[in-house]
């Protein structure tokens, strides 16, 4: 699949980044959003399969994942067999525009609450540290830059993390750019995956088991 997206700008000018970036943005979430139901089953199973797969090293982990909205892949099948497995699990908590989300525990029974954006948090569970961060991805480039809602949630938070998490970003393959023209506070994930497979982008998303010194932040295997 391919998508007809416009040219990115040669200049430096960062109005003329942005205003670009809107418009990619705009076309990627129309293209998710027009998905026909068997082509996105096909594409989310692929995902998914990816996905369990990468958290095969990581059964102790507790991964920060979040609630699929906009026609996103929905990852709380493997997200619940993750917990099943000895693992745990965490959704955002968004206590306010400017201000970075906190993760509060997650299991299926956990009682869910219209928030920010009327996106469902968790209600009644505490605030816990997330190993494993997944990224949703409206677009991203091959240097692992992601083109989110353009709200700056998921690079607000990870600045005020004191430990940082492994970084995985989660989308269509279809959505690849060369290049999204990051901002300078961007921050690239550290794992891609997309239906055409997974791709580590950093030293960080190295096989846990592969890992030298497992005591080492971030811990990915830590409970």
């Amino acid at each position: 699949m391919s998508l007809n997206l416009p040219t990115p700008p040669q200049s430096d000018d960062e109005q003329s980044q942005s205003e670009w970036r809107q418009t990619v943005r705009r076309i990627l979430l129309g293209w998710r959003s027009e998905l026909d139901s068997v082509t996105h089953q096909n594409l989310s199973d692929q995902i998914r399969a990816h996905f369990d797969s990468f958290l095969s090293a990581r059964r102790g982990a507790t991964v920060g994942f979040y609630w699929p909205i906009q026609n996103e892949v929905d990852l709380r099948p493997v997200i619940t067999d993750h917990i099943s497995e000895g693992g745990r699990a965490a959704l955002p908590v968004v206590p306010g525009r400017d201000l970075p989300m906190v993760f509060h525990d997650w299991t299926p029974d956990t009682v869910m609450t219209p928030g920010f954006a009327r996106i469902p948090e968790p209600q009644y569970t505490p605030e816990i540290p997330v190993h494993v961060l997944l990224a949703p991805l409206v677009g991203f480039d091959r240097a692992g830059y992601r083109l989110g809602y353009g709200g700056g949630f998921f690079d607000r938070t990870l600045a005020a993390m004191t430990r940082k998490p492994l970084v995985v970003g989660i989308g269509f393959e279809a959505t690849r750019l060369d290049d999204i023209k990051p901002h300078q506070y961007d921050v690239p994930v550290d794992v891609l995956i997309t239906d055409a497979g997974t791709s580590v982008l950093s030293d960080a998303g190295e096989a846990a088991e592969n890992k030298p010194d497992q005591s080492s932040p971030p811990c990915h295997l830590c409970s």
